[in-house]
C-alpha cells in the first residue's frame, strides 16, 4: 500500500529490503503502479520513429540480367584461348568497370548524385555510387548449368534514371569484356610468337652447332660407319693384292739378275789355219730368248680374276697396264735385235795346205752386257717401286679408315647429345607452331564477335516500388523500442526509491507483524486527480493512434 506522500521508503529500508529477495509479483505491481510512464514514452518514441520514417526518402533498385552467350564455332573445330570461371572474371570486370574513371565518368554524363557532389569530395560521391551497385552471379538461371548469368542492380531515388544506370552498367560490362577477351587472345597469340622465335633461333643455333659438327668429323659419323667398313675392306683387298705382286716383281728382279750374271758361251769355228771366225757376244745374245718381264703382273691379274669379274677396277686397270708394258717390251725387243754389223779381224794365213779344223766351244772371259736384260730389269725396278708406294698409300689409308671407325663411339655420343637437344627443341617448335595457329584463329574468333560474349537476358526497368526504407519494419522495432525503453524507464525509478505496494512490503522493510489494512479513502481531490491522469493517459493513446494512422496514409499514398 502506498500514497504519494509516503509511497517510497529511504535509502535504509530499501537496502534492508533488498537484502531480501524480491519477487516477481513486486516488479509486476511497480510496472502497473508507472503506467503512465511507460505509455507516455512508448507513444513519444513510437511517433518519433514513424515521424522520421517518413521523412527518409524513398530509394528504388532496377537490376539487369546478363548471360553468357556461347560461341557460335564448335570447340572441336576452334579452341579459345579466354578461359576462366564467370566469378573470376566477373570480379575482374567488375574492378575495372566500378573503378574511379569510369563511375566518373557515368557521374557527369547522367548528373548523378547531385547534392551530393555539392557537399561531398569526389572520391566520397564515386565511393557512394560504389555501395549502390551490386553484383551477383546466378548459378541456377534457368535450370540449365551450362547456362551461366549474372545480374547487376543499382539504387536510387529516381527509378526512371536508375533503371538507366542499371544498363549503362550492363552495356559496359559487355564491352569490357569484349575488349578484354580480344585483349587477352591477342596477348596469348604475342607471347606464343616471342615463345616461337625463341626457339626458332635456339633450333638454329644447334643446327648450326650440329652441322659444323658434322664437317669437323666427317668419316666419323655413325652413319658412315658401313660405308667407312666397306672401304677398309678394299683397302685391305687392294693391299693383299700390292703385296702379291710386289713379291711377284722381286722375284722376277732376282731371276732377271741371275740372267744377267751367267755369261753365254761362244762359239769358236774351227776352221782351217788362218780363216778362224769366232762368233760375237752379241750375235749369241742377240739369238737368246730373254724371260717375260710381265710375269709379276700377270700373276697379280690372275689372282685378282680369281676374286673379282672383268669389269672390276683394279682389274681394268691392271689389264691396260700389261698391254701398255707389252708393247714397251716389243718395242725395245725390235731396237735391240738390229745388229750392227762388226768386220772381223783378218787371220794370217800361214805357208803351207791348211789343215781341217772343227768348232770347239770356248768360255767367255769379258765382261758380259745385256741390253734386254737390263731395260727389263728397270721395268721391273720401277714397277718395284711403284708397288712399294701404292702399298705405302693403301697402309696409311688402312690406318687412317680404322683410326675412324675407333673413333666412331666417341662420336656418336657427342652427336646423340647434340640430336637429342635438337629432337627436343624442334619437337617443342613444332608444337609451339600448332599453338601459334589456333591462337590466331582463336584471335580472329574474338575479333569478329564469334566467341563466348556477354549478351542481356532481361534489361532493367524502372522499379514501381521502393525497396527501401521497409516503413512498417522500422515502425515495428520503433514500437517495440519504445515499450522497452518505457518498461526499463519505470524499473529505473526502484533506483532512486523502492515502492511499497503491498503489506508484506512493509513487514519485509520494518520488520513487524502487519495487525491490519486500512483501505484507501479517496478524496474528492484525489479522484480529480485519477480522473485528470486517466484523461491525460487517453489523449495520449488518441494522439499516439491518430499520428500512427496519418503516417500509414500517407505511405499508402506515396505506395499508389
Amino acid at each position: 500500500m502506498t500514497n504519494p506522500s509516503s509511497g517510497r521508503l529511504g535509502f535504509q529500508q530499501k537496502s534492508k529490503m533488498l537484502g531480501s529477495e524480491v519477487s516477481v509479483e513486486h516488479y509486476l505491481r511497480v510496472i502497473g503502479h508507472r503506467k503512465l510512464i511507460i505509455l507516455g514514452i512508448f507513444v513519444a518514441v513510437t511517433a518519433g520513429v514513424a515521424f522520421y520514417v517518413q521523412q527518409m526518402p524513398n530509394i528504388y533498385t532496377s537490376y539487369s540480367v546478363i548471360g553468357v552467350k556461347p560461341q557460335k564455332v564448335p570447340e572441336s573445330y576452334v579452341r579459345s584461348t579466354v578461359t576462366g570461371d564467370i566469378r573470376n572474371r566477373l570480379s575482374t570486370l567488375s574492378n575495372e568497370i566500378l573503378s574511379t574513371t569510369q563511375l566518373q565518368k557515368i557521374i557527369e554524363n547522367l548528373k548523378l548524385y547531385p547534392e551530393e557532389r555539392k557537399k561531398l569530395a569526389r572520391e566520397d560521391v564515386t565511393a557512394k555510387m560504389r555501395k549502390d551497385i551490386a553484383t551477383s552471379v546466378l548459378g541456377d538461371f534457368g535450370g540449365n548449368q551450362d547456362l551461366q548469368a549474372f545480374k547487376i542492380q543499382y539504387s536510387g531515388r529516381d527509378p526512371q534514371l536508375v533503371s538507366e544506370v542499371a544498363n549503362r552498367l550492363a552495356s559496359a560490362f559487355i564491352d569490357e569484356n569484349s575488349i578484354n577477351r580480344e585483349q587477352q587472345a591477342k596477348g596469348t597469340t604475342e607471347f606464343i610468337e616471342d615463345q616461337l622465335e625463341a626457339t626458332r633461333k635456339l633450333l638454329e643455333s644447334q643446327e648450326a652447332k650440329i652441322r659444323d659438327f658434322n664437317l669437323k668429323h666427317m668419316g666419323r659419323l655413325p652413319e658412315q660407319q658401313s660405308a667407312t667398313v666397306q672401304l677398309v675392306s678394299q683397302l685391305q683387298a687392294q693391299l693383299q693384292i700390292e703385296n702379291e705382286a710386289l713379291a711377284g716383281a722381286q722375284q722376277h728382279r732376282k731371276e732377271l739378275e741371275a740372267m744377267l750374271t751367267q755369261p753365254p758361251a761362244t762359239v769358236v769355228d774351227m776352221d782351217p789355219p788362218g780363216e778362224a771366225k769366232p762368233r760375237s757376244p752379241q750375235t749369241a745374245v742377240a739369238h737368246a730368248q730373254p724371260a717375260d718381264p710381265l710375269a709379276g703382273d700377270k700373276a697379280q691379274l690372275a689372282a685378282l680374276m680369281t676374286r673379282y669379274s672383268a669389269t672390276y677396277p683394279a682389274v681394268r686397270q691392271l689389264k691396260n697396264k700389261i698391254a701398255q708394258e707389252e708393247a714397251q717390251a716389243k718395242a725395245k725387243a725390235d731396237s735391240a735385235s738390229v745388229a750392227v754389223a762388226v768386220p772381223a779381224p783378218e787371220s794370217v794365213e800361214a805357208p803351207g795346205p791348211a789343215p781341217a779344223q772343227t768348232q770347239v766351244p770356248v768360255a767367255d772371259t769379258t765382261p758380259h752386257v745385256n741390253p734386254v736384260i737390263q731395260s727389263q730389269i728397270r721395268a721391273v725396278d720401277e714397277e718395284i717401286a711403284k708397288h712399294i708406294d701404292a702399298q705405302q698409300r693403301y697402309t696409311k689409308q688402312l690406318d687412317s679408315y680404322r683410326d675412324r671407325l675407333d673413333s666412331i663411339p666417341v662420336t656418336q655420343q657427342e652427336l646423340t647429345e647434340l640430336t637429342r637437344d635438337y629432337e627436343i627443341s624442334k619437337a617443342h617448335y613444332s608444337q609451339l607452331l600448332d599453338r601459334k595457329m589456333n591462337a590466331e584463329t582463336a584471335t580472329q574468333l574474338e575479333v569478329r564477335l564469334k566467341g563466348e560474349q556477354f549478351e542481356v537476358l532481361d534489361p532493367a526497368l524502372p522499379a514501381e516500388r521502393p525497396t527501401s526504407p521497409n516503413r512498417g519494419l522500422i515502425d515495428g522495432g520503433g514500437a517495440i523500442a519504445g515499450l522497452i525503453l518505457g518498461l526499463l524507464a519505470a524499473l529505473c525509478t526502484e533506483l532512486f526509491g523502492m515502492s511499497v505496494t503491498d503489506s508484506q512490503d512493509v513487514a519485509d522493510v520494518s520488520g513487524l507483524s502487519v495487525l491490519g489494512v486500512i483501505p484507501v479513502i479517496l478524496t474528492q481531490s484525489d479522484k480529480m486527480i485519477r480522473r485528470r491522469r486517466w484523461i491525460i493517459a487517453a489523449a495520449s493513446t488518441t494522439a499516439a493512434a491518430v499520428i500512427v494512422g496519418v503516417v500509414l496514409l500517407l505511405r499508402i499514398r506515396n505506395q499508389v
